[in-house]
């Protein structure tokens, strides 16, 4: 395997201490491999607050600060039509590159939205730490189908690794008509919602900051999801117009996910329908734009097929020194690995990688992430799971960029979500995984059942080393 030359530095010192280690124990692979990872849970264990949905950022010039930033709900109201339920948001931080941890609970100041939900965090060239969230406020008992509570998708930035924060600024709000670009692909209904599953990121070059919010329609339901965004050139004091990820050729039919790069947005979504001769969808559709979303150049990648209602789908990841290079992480019905779409042309042409080898005794894939290390390595991350249902996490390099090493499993123990909360919306979509990429160690997030009553953010910290080897 071609490696680049940081990259395999890297790998040669860590693989050699990798040699010492089983030469010393003799241990296999697998043991060895478990003895070096790290298992760590966030937050305390409670008997009533699952937690989920974390995202991962890395300070690009100064990896061992790394941030995750994660949700946690009331479960004890959990498939109780219209219970008001308590959502909570943290934020952890690590200046040793994921060894240790601080912890501090996100207050938002503002009576109206007491909801946190979808948190996210970006790390800027500069070390500057932007998060954010979905707040909302909770409807009142008895309220008429098809009413929203006030909400927003709310930010706010620290430029001392959170010690002090900025004002939380609302974006994306409830009844902001006057914001939105005129869209005949938009339903009036769309932008009375458009702050459900917040998203933000800064593009570290251009540092053009872009915040999205998305309207949630549930799969079968007449009103399709829309996703939209808005931008700031100047470090968030003014913000543009609100833009629609969707148009009347390339309609959106269910959640997407962006990133930034190279001053330019790109992002993904699942398509009602595309302007192309005999497909029919729903599909994936990739986009680009260079203006902050005001023009957007549209692709169609290909079928979905398989989709289990994922939000964030499909994750997407921008290489970070080749312009025009982006991954795409989907998932097929009955295969045992997702698989790995790239394109070098911004969306033009696509072609799926090799996938890796797939773990023996896993039956389906979910939650799939993918991300890029500094020297254009692809890291991919999934969930796997087993006939009894339970589930592993799973993470494989590809250090050139074109070729998987062999499949490592990164969670120390199975665990399956308990029965009463199969049917939950907060375990059937939300429960995401993030991962974030280093020059040298790959950090992993994912929801873990281990405890057996409520879910807990589980943070992993990979060499990247060890996803190189090949079996």
């Amino acid at each position: 395997m071609q490696l680049s030359r940081g990259f395999a530095s890297n790998t040669r010192r860590i693989l050699s201490a990798c040699s010492s280690i089983i030469a010393l124990c003799g241990c296999s692979m697998e043991a060895r491999s478990h003895d070096m990872l790290s298992n760590m849970p966030l937050g305390s264990e409670t008997e009533t607050f699952s937690s989920a949905v974390p995202e991962i950022a890395i300070d690009r010039a100064n990896p061992q600060n790394v941030a995750v930033i994660w949700r946690a709900i009331s479960m004890k109201e959990a498939n109780q039509n219209n219970a008001p339920r308590d959502f909570r948001c943290f934020l952890s931080l690590s200046r040793d590159g994921g060894r240790t941890f601080s912890e501090q609970p996100l207050m938002w100041s503002d009576p109206r939205t007491p909801v946190c939900n979808s948190p996210f965090v970006d790390i800027g060239p500069h070390g500057e730490l932007l998060i954010g969230a979905t707040l909302a406020g909770v409807l009142p008992q008895g309220a008429p189908q098809g009413a929203h509570p006030f909400g927003q998708v709310g930010v706010r930035m620290s430029r001392d690794w959170g010690k002090t924060w900025t004002a939380t600024r609302g974006l994306i709000t409830s009844n902001d008509a006057d914001k939105f670009a005129q869209n005949s692909a938009v339903p009036p209904e769309a932008i009375k919602v458009p702050w459900d599953g917040g998203r933000g990121v800064i593009d570290p070059e251009t540092k053009l900051i872009t915040i999205s919010g998305g309207f949630p329609a549930p799969p079968g339901e007449k009103l399709h999801s829309q996703r939209f965004l808005t931008s700031s050139p100047d470090g968030g004091r003014t913000w543009g117009q609100i833009f629609a990820f969707s148009t009347a050729d390339w309609p959106q039919r269910w959640d997407g996910s962006f990133v930034a790069a190279h001053g330019r947005l790109a992002f993904s979504y699942l398509g009602d329908a595309v302007p192309v001769a005999g497909v029919t969808c729903l599909c994936i559709v990739f986009g680009t734009s260079i203006d902050g979303g005001k023009t957007i150049e549209r692709h169609l990648v290909a079928r979905a097929d398989g989709f289990d209602k994922l939000v964030h789908y499909p994750p997407i990841s921008a290489h970070p020194v080749k312009e025009g290079v982006y991954a795409l992480a989907i998932i097929a019905k009955g295969a045992p690995v997702p698989q790995v779409l790239v394109t070098g042309d911004n969306g033009t042409s696509w072609h799926a990688m090799a996938g890796p080898q797939a773990a023996t005794d896993v039956v389906r894939v979910s939650r799939p992430a993918i991300a890029h290390s500094p020297n254009g390595g692809i890291v991919l991350l999934w969930r796997g799971y087993h006939a009894d249902d339970s589930y592993d996490m799973y993470m494989v390099a590809a250090a050139d960029g074109a070729s998987f090493g062999a499949v490592l499993r990164v969670s120390k123990e199975s665990t399956r979500e308990p029965e009463a909360y199969r049917t939950d919306y907060s375990v059937t979509g939300d429960f995401i995984s993030s991962l974030a990429a280093a020059p040298d160690t790959a950090h992993a997030a994912w929801t873990d059942w281990r405890p057996g009553k409520t879910g807990r953010v589980m943070y992993a910290r990979v060499p990247i080393a060890m996803l190189a080897i090949k079996k």
